[in-house]
Formats: C-alpha cells, sequence, structure tokens
C-alpha cells in the first residue's frame, strides 16, 4: 500500500484527513503534520524527518499545501537520498481521489494521476453553467 503524509500550515492536513474519512471512511497508513504558529522551522524539520524514515519503508508520497512554504520547503530538505514522491497544491477532491485508489495504480501512475486530475478539480463555476 502507498503511505500519505499531508504536510501543511495549521491544521489544513489534519482536517483534510478528517473530512475525507467523513466521505470515504477510515483511511489507514495515512498521517499529517501541521505546521502551526510558534512552531520553528527546525521542529517542523525534525518531525518530517521522522515521519518520512518511518513511512518511506514502503512506498510514500508527500503533498505539502502550497510551493515554496515551510512545510514544502522542510519535504524538499529531507528528500536528499529518500525515496518518496512529493506533490504540492493537494486539494479536497484530489486528495480522496488519491486515497481511494492507491492500491489500484503504483506509485508513478498515482502520480500522473494527482497531476492530470488536479487541474480538473479547480472549476471556474460561473464560466461553467454559462458554457452549459
Amino acid at each position: 500500500m502507498i503511505n500519505l503524509l499531508l504536510v501543511t500550515h495549521g491544521n489544513f492536513g489534519r482536517e483534510l484527513l478528517k473530512s475525507s474519512e467523513l466521505i470515504i471512511g477510515n483511511i489507514e497508513n495515512a498521517e499529517s503534520i501541521s505546521f502551526e504558529y510558534g512552531n520553528s522551522f527546525e521542529e517542523l524539520l525534525n518531525k518530517v524527518g521522522e515521519a518520512v524514515e518511518r513511512l518511506s519503508k514502503d512506498d510514500l508520497i508527500i503533498f505539502t499545501d502550497m510551493y515554496g512554504g515551510s512545510p514544502f520547503n522542510a519535504v524538499a530538505r529531507v528528500s536528499n537520498n529518500r525515496n518518496f514522491y512529493h506533490i504540492t497544491g493537494i486539494n479536497f477532491p484530489l486528495f480522496i481521489d488519491i486515497a481511494v485508489n492507491r492500491d489500484t495504480y503504483s506509485l508513478e501512475e498515482i502520480a500522473e494521476k494527482i497531476i492530470k486530475n488536479g487541474k480538473k478539480s479547480i472549476v471556474f463555476v460561473n464560466e461553467k453553467f454559462l458554457a452549459d
């Protein structure tokens, strides 16, 4: 099974995981790390390093919320000599899709699916209704 790790600002990752479980049930082998006000970057880096060490014994995808933010930078820093995929810009429908389908596809196929479906998950609703 592909392990999932969410590393985000505030409680975004924790709440994304909890909200997803409301829809699809318990999500095994998934964790979140929150970078909260008052935490140092070093604390975050240590938490990420420990989680990667623990979870990367199997396939691992790490999701961060924003390119260039502290969670992104911490994951990028621990990526040296580690084998995991790092995807940034996670959102609710995309995470549910991956959590449901991660046993169906290989790690490489999941990464392709994330990028493809991520573009579909953002919809300008006003424009869509005018076109339909």
